[in-house]
């Protein structure tokens, strides 16, 4: 058996891969997040941006999103 050795052509595309899983990590939460303070269910908003490709569903999202409610302040008297 031979030891496998790390050179640059592997560094380089673990790298690109780890990159990749961060964004989409990213990208899904800022989804999630934004779905919920909308009042719609985070997981199913993050799921359907996942499963039709991140980045052509972060943009479906991010074009056809519900307008943000504004939220009452309340005042102590």
């Amino acid at each position: 058996m031979e030891l496998m050795m790390i050179d640059a052509t592997n560094m380089i595309f673990l790298l690109v891969v780890g990159l990749y899983v961060v964004l989409l990590g990213m990208i899904l939460a800022y989804v999630y997040f934004d779905a919920q303070q909308r009042g719609l269910n985070g997981w199913l908003i993050a799921g359907m941006t996942f499963f039709t490709g991140t980045i052509a569903g972060a943009l479906a999202w991010l074009l056809l999103r519900p307008k943000l409610k504004p939220q009452p302040i309340p005042v102590k008297r």
